[in-house]
């Protein structure tokens, strides 16, 4: 079974961080131009633009980096070194023998190669230990990751909402611009009271208040938005996707199996438990003995009696190493690396336990939602029946303009409690995919 958390890392993490070696200010002046957006081209600039995912794909590079040069640990370690050293011209007389000139020019040329035949289980350790990073670090990833999409979503959710508040703002204004102009019509003809006239006035008043805080509504919404995609917060945006209900139908039980399976958070946790086994190993190590071998091949004049010849020797070491006391260190060390281990376990339970709270409360919300909605659909089509029959009753004469003001404000009402139910119900099903960690049908 494919590990979804090591995909997003593998198509993320090169994205990432080619994206971050370019600077964002570079972008051009086009950026303040009013721009549509999709919520897919969103969640792409935003999964390419946003700094704390760049932090964390960095993050699983490093570890990557790191589980490089534990791996390097089993291979054979070596190197050359090369001298060359000038002395004082001088002899040296062999007892009953000649009198040899040593050389004053000494060179000297080694290889040397070391290869550890068994470190006691701390290597195999280390590696182990990198590779729980790894995983972890990529969990992490993909933890961010969910998190971001769900919180574009419920800002791109939240724009549509300010955007369908002010249009019927809007609409209420020209309705109270309209009901203006027959009031004062009808008061010029001596049909209404001027009473009226003042009362239309005051709500054509009281509307464009309305029409400036949804103003102010769609501005910060647009600001949060272009935050959260790295773009200039002044950049204009026109949201192109419309609310839509996608009535999820997988059962809760399934649901929450599927999240105990892909959540990252746990993960996270398993990785950190693999980490610590690892550690207990690793602390382990430090009680066995440790095998090695290292062989010298060298090739210059530095012999016992320097001459001027050149000649070549090698050697080969097998070195055994063994801790025979360290006042206890080591057992302290293990005793350590175990109770990680426990806490961890235990983490890994709470977690379980938060993942399934996560999925039931979210599942809840979403079923709460939905019966919401319905009601706003029933509220609004009351609303705008009663509206209809308002203005056929003042056409008539028979009804008056405050029957018509009251049922265009409940009509306006029921707009914004539609356009409300449907944000509750689109952020309800994005945080019930967040708590699955995976789409839902």
């Amino acid at each position: 079974m494919i590990d979804r958390s090591s995909v997003v890392a593998v198509i993320l993490v090169p994205a990432l961080l080619a994206a971050a070696a370019t600077p964002a200010v570079a972008q051009g002046a086009a950026q303040f131009q009013s721009r549509q957006l999709s919520l897919v081209e969103a969640l792409r600039l935003g999964l390419e633009q946003n700094q704390q995912l760049r932090v964390a794909a960095f993050e699983v590079g490093v570890a990557r980096a790191q589980l490089a040069q534990a791996r390097a640990g089993t291979a054979i370690q070596g190197n050359v070194q090369a001298s060359y050293t000038r002395t004082e011209e001088t002899s040296v007389t062999i007892p009953g023998g000649p009198t040899l000139p040593l050389s004053p020019n000494l060179y000297d040329t080694r290889l040397l190669l070391q290869y550890p035949l068994y470190s006691g289980g701390r290597v195999e350790a280390q590696i182990a230990m990198a590779e729980a990073n790894l995983k972890g670090a990529v969990a992490t990833l993909g933890r961010i990751t969910q998190q971001l999409i769900f919180t574009i979503r419920q800002a791109y959710y939240q724009l549509l909402l300010a955007q369908a508040g002010l249009d019927s703002a809007n609409h209420s204004v020209t309705q109270a611009a309209e009901n203006l102009r027959v009031a004062r019509a009808r008061v010029a003809s001596g049909v209404s009271p001027k009473f009226d006239e003042v009362q239309a006035d005051v709500a054509l008043a009281t509307a464009r208040q309305a029409q400036v805080r949804a103003r102010n509504g769609v501005a910060q919404g647009m600001q949060a938005l272009n935050g959260l995609l790295n773009l200039p917060l002044e950049t204009p945006l026109t949201p192109t996707n419309p609310f839509v209900v996608t009535v999820v139908e997988t059962p809760l039980d399934r649901l929450i199996a599927r999240a105990l399976e892909t959540r990252p958070e746990l993960a996270e946790v398993l990785a950190r438990q693999a980490a610590a086994q690892a550690g207990i190993q690793l602390a382990e190590s430090g009680a066995r003995f440790n095998l090695s071998l290292s062989g010298v091949v060298s090739y210059g004049n530095t012999g016992f009696i320097p001459t001027t010849d050149l000649s070549s020797m090698w050697s080969m070491t097998l070195a055994a190493t063994l801790n025979v006391s360290d006042g206890g260190l080591t057992k302290d060390r293990i005793d350590e690396a175990r109770q990680r281990l426990e806490q961890l376990k235990a983490a890994e339970l709470s977690q379980r336990q938060a993942i399934e709270l996560d999925v039931r409360q979210s599942y809840l919300n979403l079923q709460s939602a939905r019966e919401e909605l319905t009601g706003a659909d029933a509220l609004q089509a009351q609303a705008a029946e009663a509206l209809r029959i308002a203005n056929v009753r003042f056409a008539a004469g028979v009804g008056t303009s405050l029957e018509v003001l009251s049922a265009q404000a409940s009509s306006s009402q029921a707009e914004v409690a539609k356009a409300q139910a449907l944000f509750t119900y689109n952020v309800a099903r994005a945080a019930l995919v967040r708590a699955v960690g995976a789409e839902v049908n």
